[in-house]
């Protein structure tokens, strides 16, 4: 029998790193790389607690305000999100932990619903109307990249990707199901071609940007792969990924396009795919 294209060990427990099992969540706990997990711990006195992967017993804890924490992937360098009082804007800050310095400070004009780091020099920020990125060099501030479409009104963002080259981009959100369905939420896309200056709209719950090397072609295709599961027409429930390219190149050989049925067993039925990531190396979804 072949072995399995990937296995799975725990690596740490964060309960016996000290972390209280009631703030292992998606409201609390970040994990933007390998390299560390942050979490928001709530309660009489809140703080920050930092888990370095490389010394996971060792913890640092941080008496800190804040409605998001986000370790930077690469460097120990936290990026902090707090609600400005009696408004609906978000203070940004980002802090350089060895050096206990503050790096950067913005205060957006409107709520922040989902960011994240997307390189280690670089980080995405969804609002309810606009995609912004927020560059660590110098003293820039947030420049907008594109307006959020129609179809992610009412979603709770969930995810925000950007392809290797920087050309490509992607808003997941999630929102309730039909009336006929309700147990099966919705995923909604935006996908952003910033050469284009356009964006397309998708039904999907988590997608995935990478690039593959077709035979005899000089350069690698920009592939997305996404994941769907829709009520269709009849009733019946359709789960399927997809894998596309994006931007074909003019004398090369175009990408196949991919399909593939996607298993849900029957005592979960309603559950959805809500992350995606993708090995060049191992060429596995």
């Amino acid at each position: 029998m072949a072995a399995p294209p990937v296995t799975v060990k725990e690596v740490v427990s964060l309960t016996s790193s000290g972390i209280n099992p009631q703030n292992i969540s998606f409201t609390n706990l970040t994990m933007e790389s390998e390299k560390f997990i942050c979490v928001r711990e709530t309660g009489a006195a809140n703080s920050v607690v930092i888990v370095d992967m490389a010394q996971p017993m060792t913890p640092m804890k941080r008496p800190i305000t804040a409605d998001s924490a986000l370790m930077n992937p690469a460097a120990k360098v936290i990026a902090l999100k707090a609600t400005v009082a009696g408004t609906t804007q978000d203070h940004l800050q980002i802090f350089n932990i060895d050096t206990k310095s503050k790096m950067k400070s913005h205060q957006m004009p409107e709520s922040v619903v989902y960011w994240r780091w997307i390189s280690p020099s670089l980080m995405g920020i969804v609002t309810n109307t606009a995609v912004y990125h927020w560059s660590m060099e110098g003293d820039s501030e947030p420049a907008k990249m594109f307006d959020r479409t129609g179809n992610l009104n009412g979603c709770q963002i969930i995810a925000y990707r950007a392809s290797q080259d920087g050309k490509w981009f992607s808003v997941v959100g999630i929102a309730a199901g039909d009336p006929s369905r309700p147990g099966l939420v919705k995923g909604k896309m935006q996908l952003y071609s910033k050469e284009l200056g356009r964006s397309q709209e998708l039904d999907a719950h988590a997608c995935a940007f990478s690039t593959h090397q077709v035979t005899g072609n000089a350069a690698k295709s920009q592939v997305i792969a996404f994941a769907q599961k829709t009520v269709m027409p009849d009733g019946s429930v359709a789960s399927k990924l997809h894998v596309i390219e994006l931007g074909a190149q003019a004398g090369q050989t175009p990408f196949q396009k991919r399909q593939a049925e996607l298993f849900f067993p029957p005592e979960f039925i309603d559950d959805f795919p809500v992350n995606m990531s993708i090995s060049e190396k191992y060429g596995v979804i």
